[in-house]
C-alpha cells in the first residue's frame, strides 16, 4: 500500500503541486489513515488543507478504497528540533 501511495504522489499529485513550488510526502499510514507532509510552498500555504481534502485524499481513496482518510501530518521535523537545540545551546 505504501508503494502505491508513493506512486500516486509522484505521478499524479506532485506534478500538480510542483507547478506551485511545492510537493507532498507520505509520512506514515496508521489504522488505514494516510498522513501526508506538505513541502515547499505548499507547507505554509493557507490552502494546503483544501488541497489535501480535494485533490490528495480524493485521488488516494479512489484508487485505494481501504484507506479511510488522508490527514495532514502535524509533527515537527528533526531539522527544526536540531535548530531549536542549537539556539538553546547558544550555537546560533
Amino acid at each position: 500500500m505504501e508503494n502505491k501511495i508513493n506512486e500516486i504522489l509522484s505521478k499524479e499529485i506532485n506534478p500538480l503541486l510542483n507547478e506551485h513550488l511545492g510537493s507532498a510526502e507520505l509520512v506514515e499510514i496508521r489504522e488505514n489513515i494516510v498522513y501526508i507532509k506538505m513541502l515547499g510552498a505548499c507547507g505554509g500555504c493557507p490552502a494546503s488543507q483544501d488541497t489535501l481534502e480535494n485533490i490528495i485524499e480524493v485521488k488516494i481513496t479512489k484508487q485505494l478504497p481501504d484507506i479511510k482518510g488522508v490527514r495532514l501530518y502535524q509533527g515537527v521535523s528533526d531539522e527544526l528540533i536540531n535548530f531549536a537545540k542549537d539556539i538553546l545551546n547558544g550555537k546560533k
